[in-house]
C-alpha cells in the first residue's frame, strides 16, 4: 500500500529532519511542498533525498495548501494521502506501522481514519544535551480525537480542507492512530516560528489570535513549571484528559 505524507514547510529546518524520518518510519511515502521557505529547510529535504513541489504564497493558507497538495498526491498516484505538519509525528497505539493500520482499515471498508492529538511542550526543566527534542520534551497534554486527515485516494470520498470530507464517508470507528504535536521545540526556535508567522499575516483560522499576543517572553515558548506541573509526562500509557492552560488562545 503506497500512502503519500503531505508536508507543507515554512522555514522548519529545525523539525523536517525527525518528520520526514517519522513518516518513512510509519512506511509513508513523503511529498514535501515548499511554502517558501527562507532558511535551511530544503537544503534538509535535499539531503533526505525527498521530493519537492513548489507552491508559494504570500501568506500561509492551508485550505488552499491542502488542496494543492491533494492534487499533487493524486496526479502522482497513491492509497491513501495525509496531511502531516512539519511539527507532527505519527504513530499507533498497538505499536504496528501506521502502513499497517491504515491497510487493515482499508481491507474492511473504510476510506478515512482519525487521529488522536496530542500536544507536547518543551518546559524549562528539558535535558537540554539530549539533542533529539522528541525524547527530550515529554509533557504533553490531550488535545482530542478532531483530527480526521487520513483519506483514501478514491472518487466517493474527497477533501474540502485538511480535516473535512465530503462525499461517501466510512470512517474506521476505532482512533488507533496518534500524532505527537510539537508546537515549539525551544526557545529560540519559537520565538522566530512565531515572529516568521506574524510577518507573513497567517490568514488560518486561529492561528492570528493564537499568536498576536505573543511578545519575546520566554513564558510564551517554554512552560515553567507551575505550569507544565498541571499537564502528564509521558511514561508510555497515554492520558486523553485535556488539559487548559489559559493563556496559549485556547
Amino acid at each position: 500500500m503506497k500512502i503519500i505524507a503531505l508536508i507543507a514547510a515554512y522555514n522548519e529546518e529545525g523539525v523536517i529532519e525527525k518528520c520526514i524520518e517519522n513518516a518513512r518510519e510509519q512506511g509513508l511515502d513523503v511529498l514535501v511542498i515548499d511554502n517558501g521557505c527562507t532558511d535551511g529547510t530544503m537544503e534538509i529535504v535535499k539531503k533526505l533525498d525527498a521530493p519537492v513541489y513548489e507552491y508559494k504564497t504570500k501568506q500561509h493558507l492551508m485550505p488552499r495548501l491542502c488542496a494543492i497538495s491533494v492534487s499533487r498526491a493524486k496526479k502522482i498516484g497513491c492509497d491513501w494521502y495525509v496531511e502531516k505538519d512539519a511539527d507532527e509525528m505519527f504513530e499507533t497505539y498497538d505499536g504496528r506501522k501506521v502502513v499497517e493500520v491504515v491497510s487493515e482499515a482499508d481491507s474492511l471498508g473504510y476510506n478515512c481514519m482519525r487521529f488522536d492529538l496530542y500536544e507536547f511542550w518543551p518546559t524549562v526543566d528539558d535535558d537540554l544535551s539530549i539533542k533529539d527534542f522528541t525524547d527530550r520534551i515529554q509533557y504533553y497534554s490531550y488535545f482530542g480525537n478532531n483530527q480526521l486527515k487520513m483519506f483514501k485516494n478514491s472518487p466517493e470520498i474527497w477533501t474540502r480542507n485538511s480535516y473535512q470530507a465530503e462525499g461517501t464517508i466510512k470512517e474506521s470507528p476505532a482512533v488507533k492512530l496518534i500524532i505527537r504535536h510539537y508546537k515549539f521545540i525551544s526557545l529560540e526556535q519559537g520565538r522566530e516560528k512565531v515572529r516568521a508567522r506574524l510577518r507573513r499575516r497567517i490568514a488560518s483560522k486561529g492561528i492570528g489570535v493564537q499568536y498576536q499576543k505573543f511578545t519575546d517572553e520566554s513564558k510564551f515558548y517554554v512552560l515553567e513549571k507551575e505550569v507544565y506541573r498541571r499537564l502528564y509526562k509521558f511514561n508510555g500509557t497515554w492520558v486523553k484528559k485535556r488539559v487548559f492552560d489559559g493563556w496559549r488562545g485556547y
